[in-house]
């Protein structure tokens, strides 16, 4: 009975409830080696739809249907894809993609591609037309954001720092959109960056502009503050004293700031509240070493109980030599009290390395990373 009285105590105090092993159901979507993704409504029927983008030659978008997903019978040409992200890039109400390109290793070309869709559901590629093929870079991840705040989705795209041999740089680059028929690229303080490991857009200072993240390579993670007269300044907070291998701004204890929550590369999980009034992620709030390698991570609220939850794809550190992964997967849920860990009771097969919110409940995650191909499945809680 005294237990019983302490523990209802605690969770009156608002501590966090104990862990318990979530149940969910698993929807398999394909087997594939797996470098990017890109969610979005493409048919406009209510519900997400799939894009997962690797080295395969079978990437195709995954339409949702009462009865499951289905394969839509455009298959894109094959290509050394990395990410891609989605916006509807010529105002005509259709969701449209542009996918980065490897460019073979850094030492050859590799155009990027802008699928831009057709009013019969197809995609066709126009990055030459519009600009924004970047043959010379090692495209890695771009994200559509409104740099100028005119209602059109510019472009951000990072490349893989590899010094070419022909002495082309190979740096990320800035596109505005004109009025959604071509881009020009601009200079700015956040296109001298090279590399990255995650790119992501947020409002950092709640100004209503677009500010960015960067995750670049073997240096401390990059926050760019839109400073609304065609640049950035680059914020210098505790947050961004480590590596970060990936990161989200998104608001988790909704005081209408976004929050920074991050992986570091030495797989720490760290969630970093925005105080506002110039003093951005400085606070601390929640950090927590993860049992293997932290890949990925993608915010929704899985148990739709109104809060923000996160989901961490982890990684055995032997899977690239032995393809099958032994650390489960781990999801954080929001509580009253703070942040609640629950790993997952199982992992899947294949080497974990990305997830991705779908529908705002659900969490599509990718496990084709490294040299081997592994499933991708669609996770649900019950």
């Amino acid at each position: 009975m005294k237990i019983l009285w302490i523990a209802s105590a605690l969770l009156l105090q608002g501590a966090p409830a104990p862990a318990v092993a979530p149940r969910y159901d698993t929807t398999l979507i394909e087997v594939s080696k797996v470098w990017g993704s890109a969610v979005a409504d493409y048919n406009r029927d209510g519900h997400d739809d799939l894009l997962i983008e690797g080295h395969d030659a079978n990437d195709r978008i995954w339409h949702w249907t009462s009865a499951g997903y289905v394969p839509s019978g455009q298959v894109l040409d094959p290509a050394d894809r990395h990410a891609c992200d989605v916006a509807d890039v010529n105002g005509d109400g259709l969701p449209d993609f542009y996918c980065a390109i490897g460019g073979e290793g850094g030492f050859g070309l590799g155009n990027n591609e802008m699928w831009v869709q057709q009013p019969g559901g197809t995609h066709v590629d126009r990055a030459m037309e519009m600009g924004v093929q970047d043959p010379y870079g090692r495209g890695r991840h771009p994200v559509f954001f409104d740099m100028n705040h005119d209602g059109w989705p510019d472009i951000y795209l990072t490349n893989l720092s590899t010094e070419r041999p022909d002495g082309h740089p190979n740096i990320n680059h800035v596109f505005i959109n004109l009025a959604g028929e071509a881009f020009t690229e601009v200079t700015t303080v956040a296109t001298g960056a090279k590399g990255s490991r995650c790119v992501g857009k947020g409002d950092i200072d709640h100004d209503g502009w677009d500010d960015l993240l960067v995750c670049v390579n073997k240096e401390p993670g990059s926050l760019y503050r839109n400073t609304r007269s065609g640049d950035f300044q680059r914020l210098t907070p505790k947050a961004a004293n480590s590596e970060w291998k990936d990161a989200r701004l998104v608001d988790v204890n909704s005081d209408g700031r976004d929050d920074l929550l991050l992986i570091t590369a030495s797989n720490v999980f760290q969630v970093w509240l925005n105080s506002g009034s110039g003093r951005y992620f400085d606070r601390l709030s929640y950090s927590q070493k993860l049992a293997a390698w932290g890949e990925s991570l993608a915010v929704g609220d899985f148990n739709r109980d109104g809060r923000q939850d996160v989901y961490i794809v982890q990684r055995d550190p032997n899977c690239d030599s032995t393809g099958h992964d032994l650390a489960p997967d781990v999801i954080f849920f929001g509580s009253p009290g703070g942040w609640v860990k629950t790993p997952l009771p199982q992992d899947f097969e294949g080497c974990g390395y990305l997830a991705e919110v779908v529908d705002s409940t659900k969490v599509l995650v990718m496990n084709g990373g490294g040299d081997w191909r592994g499933p991708s499945y669609l996770i649900e809680l019950k």
